[in-house]
């Protein structure tokens, strides 16, 4: 995998898209869930919020209530739900020395392992080894904290191996990064107009002035490549922002040098900025066909300056926000139902490995 693609023109022919009813069907949404959401690795927090043994979280992948713990052996994912009758365990964030359903107390340990039922004396044959919270894979990747609700998912390293290669090589120190801020997207649109908004910067010069006053979003200048299920893509600063500093919307002295605009299918996309050492983690769930929440997840070395941090996730954060209503658009557009596909052109070749990536878990799944 390339991890830097060499500046060049693209040409080619214009491609056809999905349909828009891929993007409206509710049926599709749920194929999507149990094919894509279901399978894949998730990313669902930060070390942070995990960082002492009773540490806990909980969340909700695709329907699925999950705790993630720590406990003195490291980090456990579970299934949020009571072996015995099917209430959620636990609730929120925080700390504990176990976990007790509030329906009957039966209580489990930080791993999941049942520790004890009331009256299970009276049971016969009763094995506690034989109850625990359902395990899920889980994996610890710099600050941030992974879950997958399929057991045979594939390995995480090999799922993460060549964005982290591309970040590591953007000179991005994950070890040492602290969370500092989480700003929310409320965006009417199908999951995959985010996706697919993030894929291309066909559209940075019309829709983010501030942006292109900043880096270069010539067709020269966004570079990209695709492989498998990973896309590397980046952007250089402008060279009057490279020499002023003043033209700058915040302070870009540092050891990263490049704007990496990077993505995990289906919904990870973790990018860093010219600078000190930082990262941008965007991620997003679908909650309806025509409805998806995004988080800008914001992380930092400790010793950046408070000033600096502010100026960049205002800078962001405009960036994000411009994106929003141009997504919501483009949702109203294909529910209209009178036009049944677009094209792409080749700065939107990275969109078109999404939907081929997309298109084949659908069809699959239909295959099966």
């Amino acid at each position: 995998m390339t991890t830097h693609a060499e500046p060049r023109p693209r040409t080619g022919a214009l491609v056809e898209t999905l349909p828009a009813s891929y993007y409206t069907d509710p049926a599709i949404l749920e194929i999507e869930q149990k094919e894509i959401f279901a399978k894949t690795w998730q990313y669902v927090g930060t070390v942070d919020a995990l960082a002492k043994p009773g540490d806990y979280i909980t969340t909700t992948l695709v329907d699925t209530p999950i705790i993630v713990s720590r406990s003195r052996d490291g980090v456990h994912a579970m299934v949020n739900v009571c072996r015995h009758r099917f209430s959620e365990v636990a609730s929120g964030c925080g700390n504990t020395r176990a976990f007790k359903c509030p329906y009957h107390a039966w209580t489990y340990g930080l791993d999941g392992t049942l520790v004890g039922a009331p009256r299970s004396e009276q049971i016969d044959d009763f094995d506690k080894s034989q109850l625990p919270l359902t395990k899920l894979p889980v994996a610890v990747w710099g600050p941030l904290v992974f879950v997958s609700l399929d057991p045979q998912v594939g390995a995480f390293q090999d799922w993460i191996g060549p964005v982290e290669a591309s970040l590591r090589a953007a000179n991005v120190k994950l070890e040492s990064l602290t969370m500092r801020k989480r700003t929310t997207f409320d965006i009417a649109g199908n999951w995959k107009i985010v996706a697919e908004n993030y894929l291309e910067c066909y559209h940075c010069l019309v829709a983010h002035p501030n942006y292109s006053r900043t880096f270069d979003t010539s067709a020269l200048g966004y570079t990209f490549a695709t492989d498998a299920h990973t896309f590397i893509s980046n952007t250089a600063p402008q060279d009057r922002v490279l020499h002023d500093a003043a033209a700058a919307p915040y302070k870009a002295e540092g050891p990263i040098g490049v704007n990496q605009n990077d993505y995990v299918w289906p919904n990870f996309a973790p990018m860093t900025w010219p600078g000190q050492n930082n990262l941008l983690i965007y991620s997003f769930r679908p909650t309806a066909v025509d409805h998806t929440i995004g988080y800008f997840d914001y992380f930092f070395d400790p010793d950046v300056d408070p000033d600096v941090e502010r100026d960049f996730m205002a800078f962001l954060d405009e960036v994000g926000a411009e994106d929003v209503p141009l997504i919501e658009s483009v949702q109203r557009g294909m529910a209209s139902g009178l036009i049944d596909t677009g094209r792409l052109v080749p700065d939107e070749n990275q969109i078109e490995h999404f939907q081929k990536l997309t298109k084949d878990a659908i069809h699959g799944s239909s295959a099966r």
